[in-house]
């Protein structure tokens, strides 16, 4: 058959198009659909699984989608329907195809244009949930739909919707500026940081270098006016990036992952280096215009 996706993807993805009618029937009435993750982004690897983004209002129960992709596709095929059916917010099917790994994100259509909006105007939400580091950011769904490359639109809906998140937010980007600024700048002063660090409680310390790092890294994003996609691949991502404090992938390498030890001088140390990361980040969001406080 004619591929429906074109020649967008590289070999051996093209053989995606096998399975668009299949997935064209997980939803209830008519859907769009588009390829995501590191193939729409143009980095993947021999690791990368496929993912599949659908969008509908109202999709067959999860037993029923893995009945269909068990059925179609073999008993071999490992599926697994996740997520709430009802109501449908987002839910999903993952299974095993030709070797392949192909992950099925369902998405109510009218909820994706809620969050644009919502993104829009500077609404951002983070919600802390079992199969991501640091909380799902509701404003990733605009990168994921900046990059996704469009399969099926019967409506258009998908090319008005990357039309719509072309330009980076600005309300969106105070909102992140000033949220993750203040969560940034909590904790290197902080008294119980101080104390942790003079016990060498490295778990608790561990714990708060990384939460100051990825609150850091949402401000830099922000600052680029680069939509952040996600928490795979970061240093990549981060160092394609215009405007960065000096040296700033190998500092964050050296926060989280330190090569000197767990003793109280290596954790002083740290919190070092962590207070002058803050205050550089700080400085750039000042002079880009953001407020880093109340």
């Amino acid at each position: 058959m004619t591929s429906p996706i074109g020649e967008s993807l590289t070999t051996p993805e093209v053989y995606l198009c096998e399975l668009v009618p299949l997935l064209r029937q997980i939803s209830v009435g008519p859907c769009g659909m588009a390829i995501g993750g590191s193939y729409a982004k143009g980095d993947a690897d021999a690791l990368s699984d496929i993912d599949v983004y659908l969008f509908a209002e109202q999709v067959h129960s999860g037993p029923q989608r893995s009945e269909l992709i068990a059925k179609t596709v073999g008993a071999d095929s490992q599926v697994d329907s996740w997520g709430q059916d009802a109501p449908f917010v987002e839910c999903g099917t993952d299974f095993w195809y030709r070797n392949r790994r192909v992950e099925c994100w369902l998405r109510n259509s009218q909820e994706v244009e809620r969050t644009i909006t919502l993104c829009q105007q500077g609404k951002i939400r983070r919600d802390y949930v079992g199969w991501t580091v640091m909380g799902f950011f509701n404003y990733v769904l605009l990168a994921d739909i900046r990059t996704m490359q469009i399969i099926e639109d019967p409506y258009a809906t998908l090319a008005r919707w990357k039309t719509d998140v072309a330009t980076y937010p600005e309300p969106m980007r105070q909102s992140i500026l000033h949220r993750f600024m203040r969560e940034a700048m909590f904790w290197p002063e902080n008294f119980h940081y101080r104390t942790a660090v003079e016990r060498a409680d490295i778990i608790y310390t561990s714990a708060l270098v990384q939460r100051v790092v990825q609150a850091v890294i949402q401000v830099i994003f922000a600052l680029n006016r680069e939509y952040f996609q996600g928490e795979k691949r970061l240093a990549q991502a981060l160092v394609k990036l215009p405007l960065l404090p000096k040296a700033f992938p190998v500092r964050l390498q050296a926060l989280v992952s330190p090569a000197t030890g767990s003793g109280v001088e290596q954790l002083r140390e740290q919190r070092r280096e962590l207070c002058a990361l803050v205050a550089e980040v700080q400085s750039l969001v000042l002079a880009q215009g953001g407020t880093a406080e109340d």
